[in-house]
């Protein structure tokens, strides 16, 4: 139920969002159909998504279903590892028409529903040379006590602070940006020798947002919410989820055991009500993630395990071919004359408004 914020703001900017995917069908599902459902009451939005050559069985038929519910669907025909996930980023950008411009890598599920958009809107009106991003996800206890935070600021009830710690803006998404700083920083490398350590897009854009920054006038920060409205989502009990390099997916990888949600998703009254927003700093991954049928990764501290795996270390456990899970289609795909749709409301009730 809306409060009467809506009625004390001016019309609504478009929120456009975007994810990246590659073989990784349940993560965006799960990532989607959460986004959709959580943001149900913000009309005035977009949803973009790029797969980049996927092979997964039952990719296809979801984009289908998605691209006849109104998503816009852009296909990678080719792999370029090194290279496509900033391929990706740029394209939905280029593609995107909102006012604010969220890129999802598509490994979260969001898991508070209502009213936290109209807030990140607000707050970045008015601030736009003032914040570099808005994040989403809830992090490690640990990470935050390392971190320094300046006092919150409540907007309508929702408290978000100042990350001093962090960079002023994110180098790889899973963030909200505004038409503002990414006109300042520019697109991200197409020119990189590999998908990660130093050589990637995502480095080489930190370094092109510290140099960014320290050229403006004013000074621009990262800011969280204090409660989080997504987590990762981790398959693996070693502390990480299935992540896709070259030809290879490393670590477990399961469809969630309901109704696409890894995590239960809590409503934005019940959290004002158990005063959840009124913490100092940001409520950690361990507090509110929430799992459905499987145990979350904590050590014997009771910390949030974190260990993504190396592929140059990695043993054959840890991945799977793709080549041999899944069958290519030769940068073709066999399209549905009828395809199945599914009926989601919470998606045919901005649809029907024209906001697309």
């Amino acid at each position: 139920m809306m409060t009467n914020l809506e009625n004390l703001l001016p019309p609504r900017p478009k929120v456009s969002f975007g994810i990246v995917n590659c073989n990784r069908l349940f993560y965006l599902k799960s990532c989607l159909e959460s986004l959709l459902d959580c943001t149900s009451d913000y009309p005035n939005k977009e949803i973009i998504i790029v797969d980049n050559a996927s092979t997964e069985d039952g990719t296809e038929d979801y984009l289908i279903e998605k691209e006849n519910q109104g998503c816009k669907i852009i296909r990678q025909k080719n792999r370029d590892p090194a290279n496509e996930f900033a391929k990706g980023l740029n394209a939905i950008v280029k593609k995107s028409t909102g006012d604010y411009v969220v890129l999802l890598q598509g490994d979260m599920q969001f898991t508070v529903r209502g009213e936290w958009l109209y807030r990140y809107v607000e707050l970045y009106r008015g601030n736009e040379k003032k914040i570099g991003c808005i994040t989403f996800d809830a992090q490690r206890s640990v990470t935050h006590a390392s971190h320094q935070f300046l006092s919150p600021v409540d907007v309508h009830g929702f408290k978000f602070v100042v990350d001093c710690t962090r960079p002023p803006s994110s180098g790889a998404g899973d963030v909200m940006y505004s038409r503002y700083i990414l006109n300042k920083l520019g697109m991200w490398s197409e020119n990189n020798e590999r998908h990660d350590i130093s050589e990637d897009s995502e480095t080489k854009m930190l370094k092109r947002i510290h140099e960014t920054c320290n050229d403006m006038k004013d000074p621009m920060s990262m800011v969280l919410p204090i409660y989080p409205v997504s987590v990762a989502i981790y398959t693996d009990s070693r502390g990480t989820n299935a992540r896709v390099r070259g030809n290879k997916r490393y670590g477990d990888y399961w469809k969630a055991k309901k109704n696409n949600c890894y995590y239960e998703i809590i409503d934005y009254d019940v959290l004002l009500k158990d005063k959840k927003f009124d913490h100092e700093i940001p409520v950690s991954i361990e507090e509110a993630a929430i799992p459905i049928g499987w145990s979350a990764p904590i050590d014997k501290e009771g910390n949030w395990k974190k260990n993504p795996i190396n592929p140059e270390t990695a043993l054959p456990s840890d991945y799977v071919s793709l080549e041999n899970e899944f069958k290519f289609l030769q940068n073709s795909f066999t399209v549905q004359s009828s395809p199945i749709i599914e009926d989601h409301d919470y998606l045919s009730e901005w649809l029907e408004e024209g906001e697309l």
